[in-house]
């Protein structure tokens, strides 16, 4: 299904087919500059974190049985129909009624064109208007500056710090009006 198109981008679900660019993703050092979690640093650690990945990616992601999904994502796709990033949602809370958003941006030649800024505020509204959420939260290392400022600009709000193995991460939200 297609969410969202303009003369730039396509965001989409997620299909099988996105799991070798969600990988790449996923093991890139700048990307995950910012993360804790080791990178794979030799090619028996890759193809380790690679059969890992895709197990969840089957299990968690695309998973037949809806029940057994914790992730929805909406891939990003240029106009030639190639991937260039994601948004996610997950840690579904119903009792709560709140979420967890993630965005990346993987293809580094789509950085600073405001394409993060767009699909966040569609997977708000979507998020808002079909799911049973009143809340959506992100959490980031205080170092990820650039995201800390994509979020506040969007109107998330700093409510929380974390400290998780020694890193420290800043908790934004977003309550629906």
């Amino acid at each position: 299904m297609i969410y969202f198109e303009d003369e730039d981008i396509v965001i989409r679900d997620v299909i099988s087919k996105d799991v070798i660019s969600l990988f790449t993703w996923w093991v890139d050092k700048e990307l995950n500059k910012h993360d804790p979690r080791p990178i794979p640093a030799n090619s028996i650690e890759l193809l380790e974190e690679c059969e890992r990945f895709c197990k969840r990616f089957d299990a968690e992601v695309i998973n037949i049985d809806f029940t057994q999904r914790k992730y929805k994502y909406f891939m990003i796709d240029n106009n030639h129909n190639e991937p260039i990033g994601f948004i996610n949602i997950f840690s579904f809370d119903a009792e709560n009624k709140q979420c967890e958003l993630g965005v990346e941006i993987g293809d580094k030649r789509y950085w600073k064109r405001g394409i993060a800024s767009k699909a966040i505020r569609l997977a708000e509204n979507y998020i808002f208007n079909n799911i049973d959420i009143n809340r959506i939260y992100i959490e980031t290392a205080e170092s990820n500056i650039p995201a800390l400022r994509l979020f506040e600009k969007l109107s998330f709000l700093k409510c929380d710090e974390i400290i998780d193995e020694g890193f420290k991460f800043i908790v934004m939200e977003k309550i629906q009006q």
